[in-house]
């Protein structure tokens, strides 16, 4: 079922979209959802845009973990977000325990992985900090990765970032773009870890 050229009143965007009306006004008092067209007094009509818009907030929210004040930064803002920037919303703090000296250790093993392959990254990348510091965490505990699995998290990480970009690309429209790259990769985290497990279950169960 679509949108008419006529559009929706909320009762048919909440049907539509499967979310509930309060829960529809509370996302347009937040500015998760743009206003619809005022057609009367207290009359409001909604569009394909405004279902589209439900649907991504939601994903976002359910399967993403995101909280409504996350997602009302990143879907509110006029022009879209870039990746860095998206990414950087929803980045994790690094471990408290990881001393400065280990993190600094930990980014220069980055760099030197990635300068075999020709790549490098400038000094105050906020992605390539993070990781030096969840790697400095992971040899607090013991379990420091060696250069094999260093370079596989790298790997897997260019091509998905590829493959990401390519899909939203596809997308056509720039405004379409931004949104399809910005739940990609929000959701791609949790696909990552989905596939892991799916990847270790077929270890498992295939040799």
């Amino acid at each position: 079922m679509g949108v008419s050229d006529a559009g929706l009143r909320i009762a048919g965007l909440s049907r539509l979209a499967q979310v509930s009306i309060p829960t529809i006004k509370f996302y347009l008092r937040s500015g998760l959802l743009h206003a619809g067209q005022r057609t009367g007094p207290n009359q409001m009509r909604y569009d394909e845009s405004h279902v589209r818009r439900l649907r991504v907030v939601r994903a976002l929210i359910d399967r993403g973990g995101l909280s409504v004040a996350a997602v009302a930064e990143l879907v509110g803002r006029p022009g879209g977000r870039s990746v860095p920037d998206v990414l950087a919303s929803i980045s994790r703090d690094t471990p408290p325990d990881a001393t400065g000296e280990a993190r600094a250790k930990w980014r220069d093993r980055v760099d030197e992985v990635l300068a075999r392959d020709g790549r490098s990254v400038a000094g105050d990348n906020a992605a390539a900090t993070e990781l030096a510091g969840v790697l400095a965490g992971l040899e607090l505990a013991g379990h420091a990765p060696d250069d094999a699995l260093l370079e596989a998290y790298l790997r897997a990480g260019a091509t998905v970032a590829r493959a990401e970009a390519d899909q939203a690309r596809g997308a056509g429209a720039t405004s379409e773009c931004a949104e399809r790259l910005l739940v990609s990769v929000v959701l791609g985290t949790v696909a990552l870890t989905a596939a892991r497990r799916l990847g270790h279950d077929l270890m498992a169960e295939n040799g």
